[in-house]
């Protein structure tokens, strides 16, 4: 079979993927794209995308409960299966519509899995096609890792879950993470009574204790409740009945078990050894250039070891795109890049956190803001925020917040830090008032 000689093959249509894959296009390279699933990756398909959906009505709805006799004479409820209706609206035209857009831009859409032959050569499978290119950029992403333990075949993923089409009474899900507790109370202010298992001595370990103490503390309030310190050891089903068995917190019983242990970057198969690319753990290895140990070899986005974030994704393809284009001309930094997890209060951070600051050069400010009069329009509780900046010069080092806005707020944040923005700077702008940008004056 003869081979398809491109300049560029990248394999993954993910956020990583497709943003490098348009960039290398419009530089004048020739481009092939490859997926093994349908185009469009994991934000679009099955994570950041469809769980916003989920997410913007779960908490509106949870904000009109707050304000009943404030204004509303009755709460919003969720209808289930009109929001998932809803939601594929959006999500359904993604793989066609994605095709299309790369054939418009020029570049040429395969259907596979892609295995390295050689560093510069992959093959198609099925089929055995072959493409050949002087750079390979590898953007495969990750999956939801499974559970090593007796029964893990009765446990779903965050995919499963996006894909209800109803709700079960309750629900268990095994794990402390992001993704876990974001699914919990879309859930749990939809109505379920959700229960969270975390191995750890708390949830969100990568978050201050003093963020997430008071996010677990409103989850009850929303028929969340976070159990720490849980050894899982096998999910039992019985009569249509799933329980989680533990090791000594007893058993926990729902309609639905939802396992979210992190994810595992999708990199077996490709035949990376063979061509001597480094990984770490199944993740790749690469330099600050985002090229792996073989030259001609890239590698971005989620099936990287670096954060599992889309911001970095984007990020790091723009990074790669420059480079293949221009060798070795940007580096990617991550000092700046901010996070947020939908909670109800939404929890986000960007830099230094309060136990990270040099108590001798920086300054830390935290309070609550549930007396500002943005949130007490809401009646939110509770909101709180912890800054960082360096004693001397008054330079923004981090910030972490609680709140209803928490995740548009951080964003000003991360643009001080990356631009070398004071307190002072931050408290003289003459912000559009009163809305939720213009509080963070009063956090610095």
């Amino acid at each position: 079979m003869s081979t398809q000689d491109y300049d560029v093959i990248v394999i993954g249509t993910g956020t990583a993927g497709g943003t490098a894959a348009y960039q290398l296009s419009e530089a004048g390279k020739r481009v092939a794209i490859i997926d093994a699933v349908p185009f469009g990756g994991t934000c679009a398909l099955r994570g950041c995308q469809p769980k916003k959906y989920l997410v913007v009505n779960t908490h509106l709805a949870a904000h009109t409960q707050t304000l009943v006799g404030k204004g509303y004479r009755a709460a919003a409820t969720t209808d289930w299966a009109q929001l998932q209706a809803f939601k594929r609206e959006f999500t359904d035209p993604i793989p066609e519509s994605s095709v299309r857009s790369y054939r418009e831009q020029g570049i040429d859409p395969y259907f596979g899995s892609a295995r390295f032959v050689d560093r510069s050569t992959v093959v198609l499978e099925p089929g055995g096609e072959r493409l050949s290119a002087d750079t390979v950029l590898i953007a495969t992403g990750a999956r939801s890792r499974e559970l090593d333990i007796p029964g893990a075949e009765h446990t779903s993923t965050s995919d499963d879950f996006l894909e209800l089409d109803s709700l079960p009474e309750s629900m268990v899900c095994i794990g402390g993470g992001y993704i876990s507790l974001e699914f919990a109370f879309i859930a749990g202010l939809a109505g379920v009574k959700v229960t969270v298992l975390q191995r750890g001595d708390r949830a969100l370990p990568q978050f201050p204790a003093s963020l997430v103490d008071r996010v677990v503390a409103a989850g009850r309030e929303h028929n969340v409740r976070v159990v720490t310190g849980v050894d899982v050891e096998r999910v039992e089903k019985t009569n249509g009945e799933l329980s989680v068995v533990t090791r000594d917190h007893g058993s926990f019983t729902g309609g639905f078990v939802m396992a979210a242990v992190g994810r595992v970057p999708n990199t077996d198969g490709l035949g990376l050894e063979s061509i001597g690319v480094t990984l770490d753990r199944g993740a790749i290895v690469v330099d600050e250039y985002m090229q792996t140990s073989v030259d001609g070899v890239y590698a971005i986005g989620d099936c990287v070891a670096t954060k599992q974030l889309a911001p970095i994704s984007d990020m790091e393809a723009k990074a790669a795109a420059a480079n293949i284009v221009s060798p070795r001309s940007v580096k990617v930094r991550y000092d700046s890049i901010p996070s947020v997890v939908f909670t109800h209060p939404q929890m986000a951070g960007v830099g230094l956190s309060a136990g990270e600051a040099d108590p001798d050069t920086m300054k830390v400010k935290s309070g609550s803001g549930a007396g500002w009069p943005n949130n007490r329009r809401l009646h939110a509780d509770p909101v709180y925020y912890e800054t960082v900046t360096d004693a001397q010069s008054g330079l923004i080092l981090g910030a972490h917040l609680v709140g209803p806005y928490a995740g548009e707020q951080i964003n000003i944040f991360a643009l001080a830090l990356a631009s070398g923005t004071t307190a002072d700077q931050l408290r003289a702008l003459p912000w559009a008032y009163p809305t939720h940008a213009s509080d963070v004056k009063y956090m610095v």
